[in-house]
């Protein structure tokens, strides 16, 4: 059966088969067509006064509908300059629609058009290549040290309503080493990265090393800055540099608990934001050369973009700081 439209040869022997007292179900076999369809197409283009179906008169009636059944372009200065700004701000286009919806006079179009505004190039210095891509790698082989801890603070006994993020507090802390050129270290500048569990706040620190004695005082001044209450426990993964979490306990008044080994799935939000920060600072890179004050301004663009997982709200307004 065909499934493209009615031409004017086909509306030619509708109105020729319906003078021979043929019946829909017989005019569509004629026609090899639907009968659905040759039903609509009598009542949708039959003359209002005579109720008469003139073939001449029905193509001239879809060729009139055709001409507004397309989707429309979206040519509205402030609508295109919003989304290219949001774009600029590392928004994606699921971000920029929900957040949006409904909250202001400016129409935002649909996450699907917004895409192909942008491989259509009709968005003004936005390219595709200004979103986030995700490539794939292969992960070399982890080579630091690990240690034991005490069974008190394994990831099995840590209370399990942090699990459903119902309060603030619960934070999962990490490394971001610099890239490799063969399997050497381009060099020793890593990251510090702490993830809160419930808003997805996330703080990166920049540090000489990925040694305890970096580590370790980069994660207490970054924590001790937060107002009171908001860290409660850090869950970190076995690496040797989180053997200085005694002293964190103590500095910051929290529990920390650990990752079971080769496990880093359990800290999944810390892992899932460390990609984010990827964005910015793509796998390869010498850590080295990220200047401090361009990564507190991109931290901020992290802090204050909206997420799906928050409702489309950003980490800053979850954790109100």
């Amino acid at each position: 059966m065909s499934h493209i439209h009615l031409t004017i040869e086909e509306r030619c022997c509708i109105y020729n088969f319906i003078k021979s007292g043929l019946s829909i179900r017989e005019i569509a076999k004629a026609l090899e067509r639907s009968p659905s369809t040759i039903s609509r197409e009598i009542k949708r283009n039959m003359h209002n006064i005579s109720h008469i179906y003139y073939p001449s008169a029905a193509n001239k009636k879809y060729i009139e509908r055709r001409k507004t059944c397309h989707r429309k372009s979206i040519n509205n200065k402030e609508t295109i300059d919003y989304i290219k700004d949001k774009i600029h701000l590392r928004w994606s286009p699921e971000q920029i629609y929900y957040r949006n919806k409904d909250k202001n006079n400016i129409y935002i179009p649909s996450t699907s058009t917004i895409y192909r505004m942008i491989h259509d190039k009709r968005i003004p210095k936005v390219d595709m290549i200004n979103l986030r891509r995700k490539g794939k790698f292969k992960r070399p082989a982890e080579k630091r040290g690990k240690f034991n801890v005490d069974s008190s603070r394994s990831m099995k006994k840590r209370p399990r309503e942090i699990y459903k993020r119902i309060e603030l507090g619960h934070w999962e802390g990490d490394t971001v080493e610099s890239g490799r050129n063969d399997h050497t270290r381009k060099s020793k500048v890593c990251f510090v990265t702490l993830a809160e569990r419930k808003s997805r706040f996330y703080i990166a620190i920049k540090v000489p090393s990925r040694k305890e004695e970096y580590v370790t005082p980069a994660i207490i001044n970054a924590l001790k800055q937060l107002p009171s209450g908001l860290v409660k426990t850090i869950t970190f993964d076995r690496g040797k540099e989180f053997a200085g979490y005694k002293k964190i306990e103590e500095e910051v008044n929290c529990k920390t608990y650990f990752c079971d080994p080769y496990c880093a799935w359990q800290k999944g939000t810390n892992e899932n934001t460390n990609g984010l920060l990827r964005e910015f600072y793509p796998k390869g890179m010498d850590l080295s050369l990220v200047d401090e004050l361009e990564l507190t301004n991109n931290l901020k663009l992290m802090n204050n973009r909206p997420r799906k997982c928050l409702q489309y709200k950003t980490p800053k307004e979850i954790l109100g700081v």
